[in-house]
């Protein structure tokens, strides 16, 4: 839980065509993300997140200071959130 910088990069995850098993890792990962009180830097980069970045982000319990997601091909749907 005292856990501050997380690097995830390189998500074998492929959230562009949706599975069951998909919707199940990124419910998961958020699950997981949501219990790490202190995280205050997430490196995502180049993971598959189209249209999920909601999804993977809802359950953080503060606001991140650093949040690098390059190359995760985002969509316009996932900018409102940020």
């Amino acid at each position: 839980p005292e856990l501050r910088s997380l690097k995830l990069q390189y998500s074998n995850v492929d959230v562009r065509r949706p599975t069951p098993e998909s919707a199940i890792g990124i419910r998961c990962l958020a699950g997981q993300l949501g219990m790490l009180p202190s995280l205050r830097e997430l490196n995502l980069g180049s993971s598959r997140l189209s249209g999920n970045l909601r999804q993977i982000l809802c359950d953080l319990q503060a606001p991140l200071e650093s949040l690098e997601l390059a190359f995760c091909s985002l969509v316009p749907a996932d900018l409102p959130f940020l």
